[in-house]
């Protein structure tokens, strides 16, 4: 009986498709391992056993004009533990968390979430600690030999006694790290505003610049975020070869050590900071007390020295404490202002926009004169009150309506030094829109108007070295018609030209806007708050020199009256019952300018006719050769000469009692 053999074709043919197959199925795992996938694998390979190590960067320290830290780096002591350093006896193991939780205050365990405890999670960082042993074990199923904060920012106290028994506890330490410190807190909060960690959204921009994204925080408002480059310097960092578990084998190549960043000095004067802060918090009590309805909320002051731009002084309330935020933001906190009707986190300085009324009537006094409107001597008769037509379009025949004057009675005739000193609204009424019964035939008209404006520093931002500065707004044709859906009105023109209607600056433009007349020489002045910048070693890299936005094209004639009739406001003007400083010559401008936004439309006070109103006043002194301007604002202040003057007086006054102590 013959019996087939065991080897067949058949099957030797399975056998060597089989065998086709391997080799195929391993070359092309060869290829795509070795040439397909050989960059990333590679990148793969180098990332799992290399690691690269940051070293921060010293943040540079923010002083006042004379040398007062205004922001600087302080230790925070962080009790730390390496699992892979800890004894494995179990009993040994919780006799040092023991110690550490007696010394810290930090718990064992993770508090149970309670109902206390659920509400103070939802706060963010106001939930309870996690415990010592539940941080260690998860470091340690993840890289034991990292170490992990137990106990974060402990008293120095704490530090120092822990220190002295960590021969004992093995695999705890002490690890010392620099944290931002705010010696002055709210005074100073919206000039030098506060850090916060990187956010997801600006993530890949900072790594790309060497910071590490776990651990660095940033500036987010005031100088901090403003001048984030200067102040962060360059973070260092190394790289190291490390095991599966994390321990560091050995350095490869060269480390880059970190350069600080540098220090910057400001021109703020902290006594007068101090000083402009109690003279503003102070006056706006007075009128709370005062006064029924609606209460004064919100104020600034902003002092300057109008000949090279630097800001002396700059006070927005209310403020907040940026010390709050030194360690972490803490949520309730923040939620608080964020919520805040009057919004303590605005720097309203910069970001405020308010109706600027009658201070904003050098534009269309300098405007009226440039282009001949008027003479210096010619007058203007002020009855109390005027009708002008309100046109829509050229041939539109109008209607009739009244404009009055602050002064109901009116003012009689009036010139051009009169009509700065006395503020007279039918005087720039017939500048700006025209008033042929009082002999003005055609006003500057609103493109004019418009054109004068941006000259003298409005509708636009002044570039002060601080985050979130708006631009205010001046109104012209073109804007109304995109953005209200109207054509301009002739009776639109007469109310901007006494800074109401449409019109919106901030305060720092208001006083920046009298820089070209304040020096009689012409020049708008570009707002500063940085002095110099310094090296570690208090060395100046870098002097900020007092920089001119522009020359006004405005004759020097003109510029010159407008400054007389400036220091006429206080000799016989709206400003002539404000005290005096002894040896100190005034001049400046009130200014009352009605409102009707959100707050008081709530409070059903925008009645026509009897509308509440901001006070404003700008002051300067000496008046033969400025040294300080200060503008001061009071939301619903009503009165410029009675509420914002005399605040304005005060740091003057203050000022050269500082001066003369120096």
């Amino acid at each position: 009986m013959n019996s087939s053999p065991f080897v067949t074709p058949w099957r030797t043919g399975i056998l060597y498709g089989l065998m086709a197959i391997s080799i195929i199925a391993f070359s092309g795992q060869l290829l795509r391992l070795q040439v397909i996938e050989h960059e990333e694998l590679s990148a793969l390979a180098v990332e799992n056993r290399q690691a690269r190590i940051n070293a921060p960067a010293q943040r540079g320290v923010i002083y006042d004009r004379n040398g007062i830290i205004l922001a600087h780096n302080i230790p925070s002591y962080d009790v730390v533990i390496t699992p892979a350093e800890l004894p494995e006896d179990d009993l040994r193991l919780q006799e040092i968390y023991q110690r550490v939780a007696t010394i810290t205050g930090a718990p064992i365990n993770t508090p149970p979430l309670d109902a206390g405890n659920a509400s103070s999670n939802r706060m963010g960082e106001d939930a309870p600690p996690p415990g010592i042993t539940e941080v260690v074990f998860l470091q340690e199923s993840i890289a034991p030999y990292e170490s992990v904060v137990v106990a974060p920012d402990v008293d120095r106290k704490v530090a120092l006694t822990l220190s002295e028994e960590l021969r004992n506890l093995p695999g705890v330490g002490i690890q010392i790290t620099p944290m931002r410190d705010y010696p002055t807190g709210s005074l100073t909060a919206h000039l030098i505003g506060y850090m916060g960690p990187i956010t997801e959204a600006v993530k890949d921009f900072y790594t790309e610049r060497g910071f590490d994204a776990s651990s660095d925080k940033i500036g987010y408002s005031g100088v901090e975020a403003y001048m984030q480059d200067t102040l962060a310097g360059q973070n260092g960092f190394k790289l190291i070869e490390q095991d599966v578990a994390g321990l560091e084998l050995r350095v490869i190549g060269e480390v880059t050590n970190p350069t600080p960043g540098r220090s910057i000095m400001l021109t703020i004067d902290t006594q007068l900071q101090a000083i402009t802060e109690a003279a503003l918090r102070q006056r706006m009590k007075i009128e709370n007390q005062s006064r029924d309805g609606q209460p004064v909320t919100n104020g600034v002051v902003i002092a300057m020295n109008p000949q090279t731009g630097e800001i002396l002084s700059m006070v927005s309330l209310p403020n907040y404490d940026n010390q709050q935020f030194a360690r972490y933001i803490p949520v309730d906190y923040y939620t608080e202002l964020l919520n805040h009707p009057h919004k303590p986190l605005l720097n309203q300085a910069i970001s405020g926009e308010h109706p600027p009324g009658s201070v904003y009537k050098l534009v269309v006094a300098s405007g009226a004169l440039q282009e001949d409107i008027v003479t210096p001597e010619q007058f203007v008769d002020d009855p109390g009150e005027i009708e002008i037509v309100n046109r829509y379009f050229p041939n539109d025949p109008g209607k009739t309506r009244k404009v009055v004057c602050w002064k109901r009675d009116g003012h009689g005739p009036v010139d051009f030094m009169t009509g700065i000193a006395q503020s007279c609204d039918v005087y720039f009424y017939a500048l700006g829109g025209g008033y042929e019964d009082g002999g003005v035939t055609n006003g500057l008209g609103i493109e004019k108007i418009y054109q004068y404006s941006e000259w003298l520093g409005y509708n636009q931002t002044t570039g002060i070295e601080l985050p979130g500065e708006l631009s205010g707004l001046i109104p012209n044709s073109d804007w109304k018609r995109i953005n209200i859906g109207e054509n301009w009105s002739t009776g639109d023109t007469y109310i901007t030209s006494i800074g109401q209607g449409y019109v919106l600056s901030t305060p720092l433009q208001v006083l920046n806007s009298f820089t070209p007349f304040i020096n009689n020489d012409g020049a708008l002045m570009k707002p500063t708050i940085i002095r110099n910048i310094l090296d570690g070693e208090g060395n100046i890299v870098e002097e900020f020199q007092p920089q001119i936005i522009h020359q006004i094209p405005i004759k020097r004639s003109i510029i010159e009256k407008i400054s007389i009739a400036l220091r006429k406001v206080m000799v016989d003007g709206t400003g002539e019952k404000l005290q005096e400083i002894n040896g100190v010559t005034i001049a400046g401008k009130t200014g009352t300018a009605e409102y009707c936004d959100n707050i008081a439309q709530l409070a059903g006070r925008c009645e026509f006719g009897a509308w509440p109103a901001h006070a404003w006043f700008v002051g300067y002194g000496p008046y033969e050769n400025p040294e300080i301007a200060v503008v001061a604002f009071v939301y619903s202040g009503e009165e410029g000469a009675t509420v914002a003057g005399p605040i304005v007086m005060e740091i003057i006054d203050a000022y050269f009692e500082l001066e003369s102590l120096k």
